[in-house]
């Protein structure tokens, strides 16, 4: 009987495995990339602290976002204040906006939770 419920555990806890991954799919290179800018905005926090944190704010993304969506989305943040016709695309577009919104809301939530303050 012990075996038949360990077997079930194990079995449950293997179904949940593919959850767990998906939830946080970014590679490597863009967690990094993350960390590492928001290291740049956030200079007053000493490097150990910059990391844990950052490093908690890009899970936080990654538990809202897949990688995809995170760099469309990160994309359209960083261009939609570029002057005139450049930024029109990133401004003026209905899903960009709304994605942008979401992302914003999630982006601060990430910071309070993870204690970043600017």
């Amino acid at each position: 009987m012990k075996i038949a419920g360990a077997a079930a555990l194990f079995a449950t806890g293997l179904a949940l495995l593919p959850t767990m991954a998906m939830s946080n799919d970014f590679s490597t290179v863009t967690r990094v990339h993350f960390v590492m800018d928001c290291m740049d905005a956030n200079s007053k926090m000493n490097v150990y602290e910059g990391v844990h944190k950052c490093s908690c704010v890009v899970d936080k993304l990654a538990e809202a976002f897949t990688e995809k969506e995170f760099e469309d989305i990160s994309t359209g943040f960083m261009y939609k204040n570029m002057p005139a016709d450049k930024g029109a695309e990133f401004r003026d577009d209905k899903g960009v906006q709304k994605g942008l919104k979401l992302f914003e809301e999630v982006n601060q939530a990430a910071y309070k939770e993870c204690r970043i303050h600017n």
